[in-house]
């Protein structure tokens, strides 16, 4: 291995972890000027971590089965780049049943994608997600019937809508079904 091959290897780890070394320098900045807070903040990161890895070691086990059992031609078919109105009605319909943290939603809509499921189709889902169909027995006692009715329809057309819109600019882009050298190294 030649020394520019490694600079090479090292630079593309160093990017692959930056924010971890980021948190990492950040926390010894921390433990420098205070080392007492540094440590409450470590304890209060690793509670919360010890919380959410199962949840994170089950989603994850979950999108490993959607890309096995999955067919990815049958997934871009139906909700790819041709995939018109009704398909994103689906996919409205369906990011208001989506519930969970942002760590469970956004690597299931990569796996979408990396299936071929079209960016309309994604952002149309994503921006359903802010419905939350669980929610709103809890909208309704706070903020009433007809702002959470109103809100509720409003998002969902601007859900479609802006679907629609980012399917159109994100059209030059390569299909996720063509390989990338990025898809390659991931």
């Amino acid at each position: 291995m030649t020394t520019t091959t490694s600079k090479q290897s090292l630079v593309g780890i160093l990017k692959s972890y930056r924010l971890v070394l980021s948190v990492v320098a950040l926390y010894g900045v921390a433990a420098i000027n205070s080392p007492e807070r540094a440590y409450h903040a470590a304890s209060v990161a690793v509670k919360t971590f010890a919380g959410v890895a199962p949840i994170i070691v089950a989603v994850f086990a979950g999108l490993g089965l959607v890309q096995v059992f999955i067919d990815k031609q049958a997934m871009a078919r139906h909700l790819g780049d041709r995939a018109g109105l009704p398909a994103l009605l689906m996919a409205a319909a369906a990011g208001t049943i989506l519930v969970g943290p942002v760590f469970v939603v956004f690597p299931l809509l990569k796996t979408m994608r990396d299936h071929g499921v079209s960016w309309a189709i994604i952002t149309t889902a994503l921006t359903a997600w802010a419905v939350k169909l669980p929610m709103v027995p809890l909208e309704v006692t706070f903020l009433g019937w007809r702002f959470s009715i109103a809100r509720m329809t409003l998002t969902l057309i601007a859900s479609v809508a802006m679907g629609s819109l980012m399917g159109r600019l994100m059209a030059e882009e390569p299909n996720a079904m063509t390989p990338t050298a990025e898809s390659d190294t991931a």
